[in-house]
């Protein structure tokens, strides 16, 4: 079949628990989403983006470092993650660029083995070869195992593990209006880790356990588990200074205090999005009705979708 009618398809993520923890040997809980990156290979004489050009010479070396055929990375690509971002073209800190970096893999590998799944090949390992090499290595590796393997997912060291989303759990995404440089975010954790704030971050670790360990309890075990991993973030936001709990973060933590529900940033904070938690539907609604009110888009996005899809012509949607 030509390569041509090949298209991968590779969501966004959330994360649900475990931001910076996790960088730390502690479990991150986090969940694909209904927003997704589309990657497929150019036909004819159509012009490709630098971008995609990018990503697709630096796949070329990766594939190359894992002792695979590089051939396919000599095909031009078009890659859109227009999903992953505002209509203002902001991104909303769903993990555009690990989607890319799994779509991308995924793509690649398929065109050469016919979609093939050989027990040999380390997909996770080698979009996130792919990701490090483009983003730098600095991050978790949460964000491309959560698009690579789909659902909900518990992420601790090098293991992924399946969980499910719990029936009565319900979340609300809210958008804060701008983005956030994960890269510097995560540069000023580190800078703190050397500051002598030990005892926070052995706090952040064990609430990040405490909600790894709940996950698949009762849904008033989890929200009590987010909302104290919340209380232990921010106090270690504001004795280190890593700017998570921005002006906008803090302004919907007190909407969805008075709406009796539980919020958090998701990711590295500052901007992009947070995270409102209830077992009771009917408060995020309103909840819902109050940030759009102050300013702040929820989003309608579907939470523990399924992960990486490769089809063919041939496939059925």
């Amino acid at each position: 079949m030509p390569v041509s009618r090949i298209q991968a398809r590779a969501p966004g993520k959330l994360f649900i628990s475990g931001e910076y923890a996790v960088l730390l040997g502690a479990p991150a809980v986090a969940c694909a989403i209904g927003r997704h990156v589309d990657a497929r290979f150019l036909s004819g004489d159509s012009a490709e983006d630098p971008e995609a050009a990018r990503w697709r010479l630096a796949a070329g070396e990766i594939l190359l470092r894992h002792g695979l055929d590089p051939a396919p990375a000599g095909r031009p690509l078009e890659i859109d993650s227009k999903a992953l971002y505002s209509d203002g073209g902001i991104k909303l800190g769903f993990g555009s660029s690990a989607a890319v970096a799994v779509a991308v893999t995924g793509l690649l590998l398929a065109s050469q083995d016919r979609g093939r799944r050989s027990p040999s090949i380390d997909r996770l390992r080698i979009a996130d070869d792919l990701h490090r090499e483009l983003q730098g290595p600095g991050g978790s590796g949460v964000d491309v195992a959560a698009s690579l393997h789909g659902g909900v997912i518990a992420v601790e060291g090098d293991r992924v593990e399946s969980l499910h989303w719990p029936e009565g759990l319900h979340c609300e995404v809210i958008f804060t209006g701008r983005d956030a440089d994960t890269a510097h975010a995560i540069g000023r954790f580190r800078e703190a880790l050397q500051g002598g704030k030990g005892a926070h971050f052995s706090a952040l670790c064990a609430a990040a356990e405490a909600a790894r360990r709940v996950w698949n309890r009762s849904p008033d075990a989890i929200v009590a588990a987010v909302q104290e991993y919340a209380a232990v973030w921010r106090k270690l936001d504001r004795s280190a200074g890593l700017g998570v709990y921005s002006r906008e973060h803090l302004r919907l933590e007190s909407l969805a205090r008075a709406a009796d529900c539980v919020y958090k940033p998701s990711g590295s904070g500052g901007g992009d999005c947070g995270l409102a938690f209830s077992t009771d539907r009917g408060k995020l609604l309103a909840l819902r009705e109050a940030v759009r009110e102050a300013g702040f888009p929820p989003l309608a996005v579907d939470l523990g979708v399924e992960g990486l899809r490769v089809r063919r012509q041939s496939d059925r949607a």
